[in-house]
């Protein structure tokens, strides 16, 4: 997985990988949750995936953006950020504030 920080408040997961083999065994969402806490530890409140929007027919991302939805993530918008052909859908996950009493 690679992360960015947009801004000290809000990160994108802007790739992830996981060999084929290991598709449903847990090892993306183990991924997804490390980075979850990570964000969330250095005061992320919200965390950003972009990935082909569903007008688009590739079954592929169909199974991509279910992992990301059974991840908590929320389908916001989807765009041509990419080109007319490849749409972009944007979906985000909000983080709970961190604890003052830390």
């Amino acid at each position: 997985m690679l992360v960015d920080r947009h801004f000290p408040h809000t990160a994108e997961i802007h790739l992830t990988v996981v060999d084929r083999d290991f598709h449903g065994t847990g090892v993306g969402t183990a991924m997804v949750n490390a980075i979850e806490a990570d964000a969330h530890r250095s005061g992320v409140r919200l965390l950003e995936v972009k990935t082909l929007g569903a007008s688009h027919p590739d079954p592929g991302y169909a199974r991509t953006r279910h992992f990301y939805e059974k991840c908590g993530f929320l389908q916001l918008e989807e765009t041509d950020l990419w080109g007319e052909h490849t749409p972009c859908l944007i979906m985000v996950k909000p983080l709970p504030p961190v604890s003052s009493d830390r």
